[in-house]
């Protein structure tokens, strides 16, 4: 019995692994996506990065489906920058194998 137990530890231990990373490398994916907006708004590298930081913090706070999504188009809207839902998930699963490598890389 103690192998199964140990077995059963083992996959728990993975799966808590498996969640915390696919959180950071989602997080992560978020904030270079919002970084990326805020370039595409003219911000300089600081405001962008401060930007980004101002989103997920929102998001976090009143957390809603699409949530950085959601207010990264309305952002654009006020911004009069012509994008659309589907336009922003592209350039998301865009930057989806790169957030995902510099999370593993770390």
């Amino acid at each position: 019995m103690t192998n199964l137990t140990e077995r059963e530890r083992g996959f728990e231990a993975k799966y808590s692994f498996d969640l915390e990373q696919n959180f950071r490398i989602e997080a992560h994916l978020y904030k270079k996506l919002a970084v990326w907006a805020g370039d595409e708004m003219g911000m300089t590298e600081a405001e962008s990065q401060a930007y980004a930081a101002k989103v997920i913090g929102d998001v976090i706070a009143n957390p809603q489906e699409n949530g950085v999504i959601s207010v990264i188009l309305a952002d654009f809207g006020r911004h009069n920058i012509d994008m659309t839902v589907s336009e922003l998930n592209r350039k998301l699963e865009a930057l989806r194998p790169i957030a995902r490598a510099e999370v593993l890389e770390e």
